[in-house]
């Protein structure tokens, strides 16, 4: 059998499909991992949106089990060194501040880097009831989903 016959028909003009994008708003959900990302210098959550009402853009896809995804970045040296883009505090000064507001907002302890790392590697985060803003960005040219806050459920 040659590799032709093994491929599947498909059409781009009729099947193509759009992404369907979560509304703008406030969502319930999950947190289901937290990863330590060195080369990007940031830690990645992953939360899985639970006990919404509603669906995506496309009217059909629900809300509830989409992944979203929120970024702490990390302080990299050069950072004091650096003006962040709204010139009032060095890029090292405000990702502190970021931390700070989040880490106070999730009621986790963030203090320190032996402090992420451990709470990382154990698991502690996992499972974690929160509230995410969710917005609609662009990355590319493509509109895509982003978490622009993140806090800790009541």
């Amino acid at each position: 059998m040659s590799n032709q016959q093994n491929l599947d028909d498909f059409n781009l003009e009729k099947e193509y499909k759009p992404e369907p994008l979560i509304p703008v708003g406030n969502y319930t959900g999950n947190v289901i991992s937290v990863a330590l990302e060195p080369e990007r210098h940031c830690i990645t959550w992953k939360v899985a949106l639970t006990e919404n009402e509603g669906t995506m853009s496309d009217g059909e896809t629900p809300i509830d089990g989409a992944h979203v995804y929120y970024r702490n970045w990390l302080p990299v040296p050069g950072d004091e060194n650096e003006m962040s883009s709204n010139g009032r505090a060095t890029k090292r000064q405000t990702k502190i501040n970021m931390l700070n507001r989040f880490a106070e907002s999730m009621k986790v302890k963030m203090n320190t880097k032996k402090d992420l790392l451990e709470a990382i590697n154990n698991g502690d985060w996992l499972g974690l009831d929160v509230v995410v803003g969710v917005q609609v960005g662009e990355y590319l040219g493509n509109a895509r989903n982003e978490i622009n806050s993140m806090s800790r459920a009541i």
